[in-house]
């Protein structure tokens, strides 16, 4: 099974009527409920400093954390899905 299970996001916000995005890559897991779910542009609320915050996902990836040893949030949900395009 090669379930992706990280997502890397930049913090997103609007201000005036504009999508505005820290530039700033961070990483959050995915819960196996939302696994194959979320794609790249997405925007989903994740848990960050005690809150829950939107993130624009720009890449959807599988990563070992038993051997990375790493410890990454939550994705809470999805709040906004990109559109499929069939080409």
């Amino acid at each position: 099974m090669n379930e992706k299970n990280t997502i890397t996001a930049f913090h997103c916000w609007r201000k005036n009527g504009e999508l505005k995005v820290r530039p700033k890559p961070l990483k959050w897991h995915i819960p196996k409920r939302l696994r194959g779910l979320i794609k790249q542009g997405d925007i989903v609320l994740v848990e960050s400093l005690g809150r829950k915050k939107p993130v624009l996902v720009i890449d959807v990836s599988r990563e070992e954390l038993e051997e990375t040893g790493r410890h990454y949030k939550w994705v809470v949900r999805i709040v906004d899905q990109v559109d499929q395009v069939d080409q």
